[in-house]
């Protein structure tokens, strides 16, 4: 289970294993990387994120007092990274400038079918990132962590500080509104 390696890995790097964060980083660097593009848009600035991501969890890590909370811990820390520079990219302008259309999304629907059938996916695919991104951040979050992320109940529970029930009730919610949304688009 990632869980379990996540926290042997952690206890390894403690013990002066170098090697231990380089694993820590390919377990997680593809969900680190697609968090951080489903806030920034731009496949350069969350390359850049993500790296700052890990160099803060590589300074941090040591502190961590429960390795088994690693997941959850990392991405507490991605979220707050991702959040920061969402806001400061936002006061410089970068978004006026971004296309929610781009295909390298994370959303991208990939098919092997017709031509016809894939550019009616990326229309769909096109507008549901619209959406999405014009959602609260905090039911965009949620979203992001438990149907493109793939996180648990549990770990968004941990990773956001809120009570089980309440994540489940958060999600539920923000389904429903992505849903409303949605429902005179398509």
């Amino acid at each position: 289970m990632l869980k379990d390696e996540a926290a042997e890995l952690v206890k390894a790097f403690r013990q002066g294993d170098a090697q231990a964060f380089n694993r820590l980083v390919a377990l997680y660097q593809g969900k680190v990387y697609n968090l951080a593009y489903s806030y920034v848009k731009d496949q350069e600035e969350a390359r850049d994120l993500a790296q700052d991501i890990f160099v803060t969890v590589y300074r941090s890590l040591p502190g961590l007092k429960d390795p088994a909370k690693f997941s959850s811990w990392l991405y507490q820390t991605a979220i707050n990274h991702c959040r920061n520079r969402y806001r400061r990219l936002q006061r410089r302008g970068f978004f006026e400038t971004q296309s929610l259309d781009d295909e390298e999304s994370p959303l991208q629907l990939a098919s092997g079918e017709s031509l016809e059938k894939n550019i009616e996916e990326q229309q769909t695919a096109s507008i549901l990132r619209a959406e999405l991104a014009k959602m609260p951040e905090a039911e965009k979050e949620i979203l992001i962590l438990r149907d493109l992320q793939g996180l648990s109940y549990e770990e968004i529970s941990e990773t956001l500080q809120v009570p089980l029930g309440t994540v489940k009730s958060k999600l539920n919610r923000a389904r429903l509104a992505l849903k409303q949304r949605l429902r005179h688009l398509l």
